[in-house]
């Protein structure tokens, strides 16, 4: 297959995502429970967490990115569902697809519970077991962890997001082992 249909083809998948998940309201992933009129932010997702998936970081398996191939990349990650466009603009429909795969693994009603934190983090399961990538944050101190974490708990209304914009970047040097 030609590289212009591929190209085709994952823009048409991200705007069906896009239109599937632009609609409902953001679920407990782990739970089923549905957290009506919240949401992640859109903006600190971009400024903030994004970055920390495209960073190469330390792990206990050796340097690696989360959107690197052959991990959680669209075109050929090995990461189950949680899937990611290398490197988005922001903006972009690749952002916007980026923002929704890592609010779907957000638990809203416990945060510290989210496939988010538990796969990547040294000695926890989450829901689906240990992350098959390996340890990635050695504790709950680390401090892309705690970026993730405090953008999953600071949820916002659907149709008030004034409270967006806030996040703090972390320094992703000092992020994983």
């Amino acid at each position: 297959m030609n590289t212009s249909r591929i190209s085709m083809i994952t823009s048409f998948l991200i705007v069906v995502a896009v239109l599937i998940t632009g609609c409902e309201p953001v679920s407990d992933v782990e739970s089923g429970q549905q957290v009506a009129g919240k949401t992640l932010c859109l903006s600190d997702y971009a400024q903030c967490i994004d970055p920390i998936f495209h960073t190469q970081m330390q792990g206990k398996n050796g340097a690696i990115t989360c959107s690197s191939s052959g991990c959680h990349d669209v075109s050929a990650g090995s990461g189950g569902g949680f899937k990611l466009f290398e490197s988005p603009q922001s903006g972009s429909t690749e952002m916007l697809a980026n923002f929704y795969t890592a609010r779907s693994f957000a638990n809203l009603n416990a945060p510290e519970n989210s496939k988010l934190q538990l796969e990547p983090l040294t000695g926890t399961f989450s829901v689906t077991g240990s992350h098959t990538g390996g340890d990635i944050y050695m504790d709950i101190n680390d401090a892309c962890y705690q970026t993730i974490l405090a953008w999953n708990n600071k949820q916002v209304d659907d149709k008030d997001s004034a409270s967006c914009g806030v996040c703090t970047v972390p320094n992703l040097a000092s992020c994983g082992y």
